[in-house]
């Protein structure tokens, strides 16, 4: 575990945070070549993000007040909700419950140096911790970097569709 404080992020953190995420969307956007108002992190008010600390799992690294990498689990008791073919219906059919992994960013100049690699590490032990099946996130399926990061730490892609503008890998880790 890197130097940083990890905590669990609490409201006052939203702003914060809110900053944190769309400067790493933005250069996910650039590596995956989406337009960024293809996602909705990009247009996500502080108080969606007051919602999500409060309803799941927010996990951050401070340097100080301030936040430099996170990552939200959310447990997910459908995970049938993902399934859009038969390859995905097969991966999910024995899934009960489904860690769900989302807004995951590192701040740019801290990135490459293992933090990601902590942040993704807590998220599947804590989804682990709750009885989670498996852990589930998306990205774009060209954006070979972040397929590749997930890949080497046991994810593979399940399936891939196109319903927000682009080629977006349901990913999944076997708990």
């Amino acid at each position: 575990m890197s130097s940083f404080e990890f905590r669990r992020a609490v409201p006052e953190d939203a702003e914060a945070l809110s900053h944190l995420i769309k400067g790493a969307m933005v250069t996910y956007c650039e590596e995956s070549e989406i337009p960024e108002d293809h996602l909705e992190s990009m247009t996500e008010e502080v108080s969606t993000i007051k919602d999500r600390i409060a309803n799941n799992y927010c996990l951050c690294c401070f340097d100080g007040d301030e936040p430099v990498g996170t990552i939200t689990l959310s447990l997910v008791f459908n995970p049938l909700k993902f399934n859009f073919s038969d390859k995905t219906m097969d991966y999910l059919k024995d899934i009960v419950i489904a860690g769900y992994i989302s807004r995951f960013a590192v701040r740019r100049d801290l990135r490459s140096g293992g933090l990601g690699v902590d942040l993704i590490n807590a998220a599947i032990e804590l989804a682990d911790r709750k009885g989670c099946d498996c852990a589930l996130l998306h990205t774009a399926v060209n954006n070979m970097r972040m397929v590749a990061f997930y890949k080497n730490r046991g994810f593979e892609v399940i399936d891939s569709e196109s319903s927000r503008g682009y080629l977006r890998g349901l990913l999944g880790r076997r708990i």
